[in-house]
């Protein structure tokens, strides 16, 4: 089974699932869930729960290393959790009754802080390297320009806000996945498609950019190729999550099937998304 190494967010997410229908500026009643959060961390889940070997490295205040760390544990995930001084990160999410999204509010601070001789050491190995946009984009940069040339390196788009720091690191990646908009902002406005080949371009030789756009059509492109899909229908649960378990199951079949064509390696990654965000897969605990 394949070896990752994954580093970059961590920390706690807390969804407040409302029980009705949203009434601003007053008191909504909802149910609370508080799990493991992080694009990093949770690729690193999924990537667990497929039976793979997970090495994760973050940075997490002192005093709260101890409780993450078995959290990541508890779902497979072998952590190297740094202690780093400042406020403990954190992401809230209300979440609608129809399992849209209705606010998000993320806590990073933390990460700001992060630099490369931090983390470089944790995640030496062989196997496929993972990467969010949480960290500095110094960090991203020296993270992919101290990897060998025959390790794949494979990256996850955080939010709209940090997806340009990945810009600088396109041309060591060997798979990139992201939603529409944050396609956007590295490679203009355009059908899905087109965004997926003109990123596609700008990745090593034979790296492969899945664009995503919720519900609609999303692309895959690889090279000179690229083939489109739309996500199976579902009723959905929870959209928040879902971009994580796509870029798992992507990565996955790169690293543990990696001759299969772009189809398969789409539809893996479509069906991933839409079982977890129809409820059919755990959410992080």
């Amino acid at each position: 089974m394949p070896v990752f190494h994954i580093c970059g967010g961590c920390h706690l997410d807390r969804h407040l699932y409302l029980q009705g229908e949203a009434v601003p500026g007053r008191t909504n009643p909802a149910s609370q869930r508080i799990g493991i959060g992080g694009v990093a961390a949770n690729i690193a889940r999924h990537l667990a729960a497929r039976g793979g070997q997970a090495h994760f490295t973050g940075v997490q205040p002192a005093d709260e290393i101890s409780a993450l760390g078995t959290r990541l544990r508890a779902a497979g995930v072998d952590p190297n959790l740094i202690p780093l001084e400042g406020e403990v990160p954190g992401y809230t999410a209300i979440v609608a009754a129809d399992g849209e999204l209705v606010v998000g509010a993320a806590s990073m601070a933390l990460y700001d802080e992060v630099t490369p001789d931090m983390v470089l050491e944790g995640i030496i190995g062989d196997g496929p390297l993972v990467i969010d946009a949480n960290f500095p984009e110094s960090v991203l940069q020296a993270i992919c320009q101290a990897q060998p040339q025959t390790r794949p390196v494979f990256a996850a788009a955080t939010s709209v806000a940090k997806v340009g720091r990945l810009a600088g690191c396109l041309a060591r990646l060997d798979a990139l996945v992201l939603n529409r908009s944050e396609a956007a902002v590295l490679a203009g406005e355009a059908p899905v498609a087109g965004m997926a080949c003109a990123l596609a371009a700008r990745l090593r030789p034979g790296g492969a950019v899945l664009v995503s756009d919720g519900g609609n059509q999303a692309a895959l492109a690889r090279g000179d190729d690229c083939v489109t899909a739309s996500p199976p229908p579902l009723d959905l649960v929870r959209a928040n999550g879902a971009g994580d378990a796509m870029a798992a199951a992507l990565f996955w079949g790169l690293a543990a099937t990696p001759d299969a064509g772009l189809a398969a390696h789409l539809e893996a990654a479509l069906e991933a998304g839409a079982d977890f965000a129809a409820g059919r897969q755990a959410e992080q605990n």
